[in-house]
């Protein structure tokens, strides 16, 4: 597994608060087409790809008794673009807009590719620590038939 992450500081207080961050990142993984299912790699969820419930834009199955089972596939790539500036002088509140893109697959192709605008709020309050809570609002623009989509997502941590 590839994984980058660049961080670009374009504007900022002369006290150092205020940051406007555009973020770009990447993850490139292959683990072999004879990799059990356990141990393939799934995308969905605030961690991987917004817009999708959790494993919910990962390749799935069809079992004996016709019923999907999610199964991820032994190729990932999964990208993101976030643009975070501030809301309040404080910095408590913040904004972003991101677009995540990218494909799990069960061979190295790109065929299922999804893409999934949307905007949030980073909010850190002193009682929590400096974990800020994350609200994201994605809408799924390309996804495949099977997907499931989630269109709010909630997290508190750094993460991501």
């Amino acid at each position: 597994v590839f994984e980058a992450r660049q961080y670009f500081l374009l504007n900022q207080r002369p006290d150092g608060s205020g940051r406007h961050v555009l973020s770009l990142g990447t993850i490139l993984g292959f683990s072999g087409p004879d990799t059990p299912a356990y141990d393939n790699f799934y995308a969905g969820g605030y961690n991987t790809m917004r817009g999708f419930v959790f494993r919910g834009a990962s390749p799935r199955q069809t079992n004996a008794s016709g019923q999907e089972a999610i199964v991820g596939g032994p190729f990932e790539w999964l990208n993101t673009v976030e643009y975070m500036f501030p809301i309040t002088a404080d910095d408590s509140l913040r904004g972003v807009v991101f677009t995540d893109f990218g494909t799990v697959e069960s061979n190295v192709t790109i065929e299922d590719f999804r893409v999934a605008p949307g905007f949030g709020l980073r909010i850190t309050m002193p009682a929590l620590g400096p974990a800020p809570i994350a609200l994201d609002f994605a809408v799924p623009v390309s996804y495949a038939d099977f997907d499931s989509q989630q269109l709010f997502s909630f997290f508190v941590g750094f993460a991501r």
